[in-house]
């Protein structure tokens, strides 16, 4: 069965919606969750590392597998392990079933990092091999950062409407978002069952069995091919840079509010409605990227590489007024700006950048090259919560956001320079697929 265009984008955003929904449901209350359990921080702390190692490890295999199993398998998979993981939370008492949970969820959540936008955008390819991809993944980048916010939301709240519920028993008020995340990615697998009918792949192993023979055969060349081809080098090592800022302003950010405000408990509902606001920008800035792409060609900036080097320096903008706000400059209301600015501008480049690199892939690589990544995203970041976090504890918080607004820049710099390169004769041929074009 071959989609039209509107279909299958319709079909992308709804799945997307659904898979998100679910997660961002447990999101604002796992911690609250293991500590009601009687896990003290450093367990906690312990958990979350778990869960983090587990998805570097996992990521470059997960992304090909779904090159070599199948984007639906691949995502049926993906939920069947996260489904699992939220029944498990929900009842777990001890360290060891957290850990079991956490475990799940981590191979839930990397065997679905790349599988359904592979598949969108092999399913537009099928139906028209020259169709522009930059509405489908901008809506894309939109429609998951409102699933993740609109669930944090509900699951941030559901734990007082259930408050009856004994803190000790089998099922506290923190279960019910693990126990509704559990029920809606029930209903996201078999809405992924149903609706991701997957199109002929040319490359594709008979069988379960040839796919985990060819696995390391993918992995190698999904690696080879991200250090040999310059503008996705360029591109994994932009992404890298903008994971050490965005981890830094997750860490910096609620400490810092909290010493603007006068403490923890006057800016936990600060936080609480800046964090939303920036679900909120993440959304705009992503479903906005075609527009700015069509407004920037009239001033010569319509190659999406353009419009994400500009909207990936005005993130540095946005973390410098946290960094002035850090030393004294404008107090809460400047950092608070500069939270919001940069999460908007975030969230432009995203969906540019994905389709420049989709551009360079066939289908055989692509769920490889999202996974590779998404690898590259989370190395940045651990660079960033383990250097920069501590840099800013030592010297303090203006020097963090330094940093992080240097390497911003720095991978605007990376963007311009990938952008040069596809200019360039030797790697102007970037489309396996068809034409990309630089105005949707």
């Amino acid at each position: 069965m071959t989609l039209t265009l509107r279909q299958a984008q319709r079909r992308y955003l709804g799945l997307a919606a659904l898979r998100w929904f679910a997660s961002g449901l447990m999101f604002p209350v796992q911690v609250l969750l293991f500590t009601a359990r009687g896990l003290d921080l450093p367990t906690t702390g312990l958990l979350l590392a778990l869960y983090a190692a587990l998805i570097v490890l996992l990521e470059l295999p997960s992304g090909s597998l779904a090159d070599l199993l199948g984007r639906r398998r691949t995502m049926l998979l993906s939920h069947t392990a996260f489904i699992t993981a939220m029944a498990a939370m929900a009842v777990a008492q001890q360290w060891w079933h957290f850990a079991g949970a956490v475990t799940l969820s981590a191979i839930g959540r990397a065997l679905g990092s790349g599988p359904l936008e592979a598949w969108y955008v092999d399913t537009v390819r099928a139906a028209d091999a020259t169709a522009s991809l930059r509405t489908g993944l901008s809506r894309g980048w939109a429609i998951e950062a409102l699933g993740l916010g609109v669930g944090a939301i509900i699951g941030g709240a559901a734990p007082r409407l259930f408050g009856a519920l004994p803190a000790d028993g089998l099922l506290s008020p923190f279960s019910v978002p693990a126990l509704g995340a559990a029920a809606i990615g029930a209903l996201s697998l078999l809405a992924h069952a149903l609706f991701m009918a997957e199109p002929q792949r040319r490359s594709a192993p008979d069988n379960g069995v040839d796919a985990l023979r060819a696995l390391p055969g993918q992995i190698a060349g999904g690696i080879r091919l991200a250090v040999h081809d310059p503008v996705i080098r360029l591109l994994m090592a932009r992404t890298a840079a903008i994971g050490l800022a965005i981890v830094t302003m997750e860490i910096l950010s609620p400490l810092q509010f909290a010493a603007l405000l006068g403490g923890p408990e006057r800016a936990a509902a600060a936080y609480g409605l800046l964090a939303t606001g920036a679900w909120l920008g993440v959304a705009a800035g992503s479903g906005g990227a075609p527009g700015l792409c069509r407004i920037g060609a009239r001033a010569a900036l319509g190659n999406p590489l353009a419009v994400a080097a500009l909207c990936t320096g005005l993130v540095a903008v946005g973390i410098a007024l946290l960094g002035l706000a850090a030393v004294g400059v404008g107090g809460f209301l400047l950092a608070a700006t500069g939270y919001l600015a940069a999460y908007l501008f975030v969230g432009v480049p995203g969906p540019l950048v994905d389709e420049v690199l989709h551009e360079r892939v066939t289908e055989a690589q692509r769920a490889t090259l999202l996974s590779v990544g998404s690898l590259a995203l989370q190395f940045g970041g651990l660079v960033g919560s383990l250097g920069v976090v501590r840099l800013a504890e030592w010297v303090g918080f203006g020097y963090g956001w330094l940093v992080a607004a240097l390497a911003v820049l720095l991978g605007s710099m990376l963007t311009l320079s990938a952008l040069r390169r596809t200019r360039r004769p030797e790697y102007s041929q970037p489309v396996p697929n068809g034409a990309m074009s630089t105005v949707d």
